[in-house]
């Protein structure tokens, strides 16, 4: 992950906006942000966050996006499966489409 990246993950972190796009889990202690006109998507658990490819007008996820926290530690499978679950039930619950994982 790059400077730029992490700098944008941190304004992402910091911006406390709410909307259609956004899900704030309080319960889950987790962030789904779609961003870049549906392109990226910014994931936070916790202090960490990520970036991911997906495509909401075609509900796609990219899975193999989906690699490193803000803070250079490798997302484990554990957390990536945990992370895909919550994308998709994002996807069917904010978007009302089914995902499709690639």
């Amino acid at each position: 992950m790059n400077k730029k990246e992490k700098e944008y993950i941190k304004e992402l972190k910091e911006d406390k906006a709410t909307g259609a796009m956004i899900e704030d889990n309080k319960t889950g202690g987790y962030k789904i942000r779609v961003i870049e006109r549906g392109e990226r998507l910014f994931y936070q658990q916790g202090n960490r966050g990520l970036l991911c490819e997906i495509q909401i007008r075609n509900g796609a996820i990219f899975s193999e996006s989906i690699k490193e926290w803000d803070n250079n530690e490798k997302v484990t499978q554990e957390e990536k499966n945990l992370i895909l679950d919550r994308l998709k039930s994002y996807f069917i619950n904010f978007q009302g489409q089914t995902p499709i994982v690639h």
